[in-house]
């Protein structure tokens, strides 16, 4: 077993910089001291340290950052686990001890997640005769302490917190956040818990309770309510959604506790009191003869890792420090632990597979069934060594739905030897261990971010810092194999996969893994709001337990923005981006008057780039089954229209030319404005202006209008809302102000 070779400079870096921090000499010894941190409880030492290092030193298994930073036998930060969670009760005591805790838990340097459905709604009537601040309020000063306190001395605390959909709360939990516009509760992530009644409701256009210790607070419309959660998103990235009930059918302990929290990252969906004791498996060091036609992913050495992982994360809940002695007690008696895999995106790369081709979906279902029943398996037979975790009720337990689908003789091998660990997979974002031990391969269950990029690193001299070029370790490899800079259409990345088949990857996994998995769906930058919502009923349909989203023209990121100036400043010039040789449009056939004209909008990474305007030439264009239309640029002020439906088809030549209408010299100054970056509600108002309006003026604004994201602020001279002067929203073809509901359409 080969010991792992630091290909890139970056990588090694960063891996003495946050897990070098006892005194190693080496990334080497820091293996050799955490094998033998875990090994310590073991009865042979040696031979399990001697296993444990011969795993972590060939990159094979990639234990989590907290045991990477704190494993040690000499360590003082005896804290080897992420995350947390705690419970929250419905009293002021209860608030301020659970407060308590959290501080804990974040000065250890972990993470917190919690279910604040318990607390009374804001108004709720109190014991002293006062009315409750309600939830958000005591979050509040949750997000505050956590600002406060800094995790082991070095980074803030993360959070989640989650609000069941029926709470009388729920509607300003999730608008609570929005993004970069408002900065609330910046040490939270929101997830709102969701009922199958609540997806049935919303699916019959029913109504829906909003109920609180029994009380019906108020009744709304479900769709309004799964709207108001969509749009959110949509827009602010937040609040992800947690399947409440589909988490709780595969509940191993469900005759004990419900499943219903998460850690804030969302991978483990656990009981209060739990934790998070994580590794992964390496799935790129399984790869035979990458890039070949002869590469092949080898299963029988990818299942030998998975029984060493197990084990090492075993021993893990034994030799780690507690936060609170509720975790501790809660932890040894159900023994949970979180092993999954990474560099799935690499590795299908390296096998000459596209991410979310059918091909990805088969073998990604292969591998996590290999990862349910080698850990399943592994675990009996640790019961028949250790013993079974002390909470273990046999009939109970192979009475649940997940251990119901297990192949029979790992059933059998449970009844007969119990099990160590009540669950034991899950799929995490190894984002910093898989850049550092990972040589930079693709984060857990995503496809390929990159295959190169900049990263700016500190020097280590005062504030000063380098640029360093990252590249991806298949990219890598690639190059290696193959002396090639150039890719096959194999090789994509996150932008490149449809929505769908990124789900569908997801859901392969999901079936067969007990906890969750931590998972970003990247949307496309022309997702529509319509297809956004269908997206949600998808991965909930496709048996999802989680589903996170991220919006590149959400509020996060993006947004343009358009302030007053002061008149001293000078005006900035926007150079436009150079126009390839085939640009992709859109055609809208128009009525100015009595006449037809044709609008043909032509598109650059999905924003308008130019607009042509030609007279209607007897109905020629097919607007409405072509399946992708592009402008082709053939020189000499020469323009073609292409119709690439497997065969192509010209189906007009010069149309600037044989076609030209009166007002194409309109359409040159729009497209000239566009491409120079002019904001398209600019170009919208300016039309509008004009005291001499035309038929023609209003049929070429409406289709521009076409082209304004959801979400996107309005920055035209107007676009202060006239009653609370807060800023207007684009949404759906209307101006709305979500302070205080104000709404202009057409």
């Amino acid at each position: 077993m080969s010991k792992l070779e630091w290909k890139q400079k970056i990588s090694r870096e960063i891996f003495e910089a946050k897990y070098c921090l006892h005194n190693e000499k080496s990334p080497d010894e820091v293996f050799r001291l955490i094998s033998e941190e875990s090994a310590s409880v073991e009865s042979e030492q040696e031979k399990w340290a001697d296993n444990f290092y011969q795993e972590l030193a060939s990159g094979r298994l990639i234990p989590a950052g907290r045991i990477l930073a704190n494993a040690r036998p000499e360590s003082k930060m005896k804290n080897y686990n992420n995350c947390f969670t705690i419970d929250i009760e419905d009293s002021m005591e209860g608030i301020y001890e659970s407060l308590k805790e959290d501080a804990a838990i974040s000065k250890m340097g972990g993470g917190v997640g919690f279910d604040i459905s318990k607390l009374r709604p804001k108004g709720a009537p109190l014991s002293s005769g006062s009315e409750s601040s309600g939830v958000i309020s005591f979050l509040r000063i949750f997000d505050q302490s956590a600002k406060t306190i800094m995790t082991g001395g070095q980074r803030r605390s993360a959070h989640i917190a989650l609000l069941d959909i029926s709470h009388p709360e729920i509607e300003d939990f999730i608008t609570v956040k929005k993004g970069d516009k408002n900065k609330e509760l910046t040490q939270f992530n929101i997830s709102v818990k969701v009922s199958d009644d609540f997806v049935e409701a919303v699916k019959e256009d029913g109504e829906w309770d909003l109920v609180f210790d029994g009380k019906v607070y108020k009744t709304v419309s479900a769709r309004y309510l799964y709207e108001l959660l969509a749009k959110n998103a949509y827009t602010h990235n937040e609040p992800g959604i947690f399947y409440a009930d589909t988490v709780e059918r595969y509940n191993n302990g469900y005759w004990a506790f419900k499943m219903d929290r998460v850690n804030p990252c969302g991978e483990l969906v656990m009981p209060p009191y739990s934790l998070c004791c994580l590794s992964a498996v390496n799935l790129t060091r399984f790869v035979d003869k990458p890039f070949t036609d002869e590469a092949v992913f080898n299963f029988k050495e990818f299942a030998e890792t998975i029984k060493v992982g197990i084990r090492f994360l075993d021993n893990i809940l034994d030799v780690t420090a507690y936060p609170l002695e509720k975790i501790e007690t809660f932890s040894k008696k159900w023994r949970r632990v979180g092993l999954g895999i990474t560099g799935l995106g690499d590795l299908f790369t390296m096998l000459g597979i596209k991410y979310g081709s059918a091909a990805s979906k088969e073998l990604s279902e292969d591998i996590a069934i290999t990862l349910r029943n080698e850990s399943y398996s592994a675990s009996a037979e640790l019961a028949a060594e250790k013993g079974a975790f002390p909470s273990f009720e046999s009939e109970k337990y192979l009475d649940a739905e997940f251990i119901k689908q297990l192949p029979e003789n790992i059933r059998s091998k449970i009844k007969k030897n119990g099990i160590r660990n009540i669950q034991m997979n899950t799929i995490a974002p190894t984002g910093t261990t898989s850049l550092s031990v990972g040589q930079n391969c693709s984060s857990g269950i995503e496809p390929i971010f990159a295959l190169t990029y900049n990263r700016t690193i500190r020097t280590g001299v005062g504030d000063d810092t380098v640029i360093e070029e990252v590249s991806d370790y298949a990219y890598n490899i690639y190059r290696e194999v193959t002396g090639k800079n150039d890719v096959p259409e194999y090789f994509v990345t996150t932008l490149d996969i449809d929505a769908y088949d990124s789900i569908d990857v997801q859901a392969a996994f999901q079936q067969y893994i007990d906890h969750s998995i931590s998972k970003t769906l990247n949307l496309p930058d022309d997702t529509s709001f319509d297809e956004y919502q269908k997206l949600f009923m998808y991965a909930y349909d496709r048996g999802l337990k989680g589903f996170t989203t991220f919006n590149p023209n959400g509020s996060m990121k993006g947004i343009l923005e358009y302030q007053n100036r002061d008149n001293e400043e000078p005006i900035h010039t926007h150079h436009a981006p150079t126009r390839p040789r085939e640009l992709q449009c859109d055609i809208h056939r128009v009525r100015a008057g009595r006449d037809s004209v044709i609008v043909i909008a032509g598109k650059m990474k999905n924003s308008l780039y130019e607009l042509f305007v030609i007279d209607d030439p007897e109905s020629r264009i097919d607007i409405e089954t072509h399946k992708r239309t592009v402008v082709r640029k053939l020189g000499g002020g020469r323009y073609d229209l292409v119709y690439l439906n497997g065969t192509e088809e010209v189906k007009l030549k010069n149309f600037t030319r044989e076609f030209d209408s009166p007002n194409s010299s309109l359409a040159r100054f729009i497209s000239m404005a566009l491409r120079h970056g002019t904001p398209l509600q600019f170009v919208i108002n300016q039309l509008q202006k004009d005291t001499n309006f035309t038929d023609f003026e209003r049929s070429v604004a409406r289709v521009l209008k076409k082209y304004i994201k959801d979400g996107e602020e309005v920055i035209t001279s107007d676009g202060e809302c006239p009653e609370c002067k807060q800023r207007l929203t684009f949404t759906n073809g209307c101006i709305t102000c979500f302070n205080c509901g104000y709404s202009r359409c057409g």
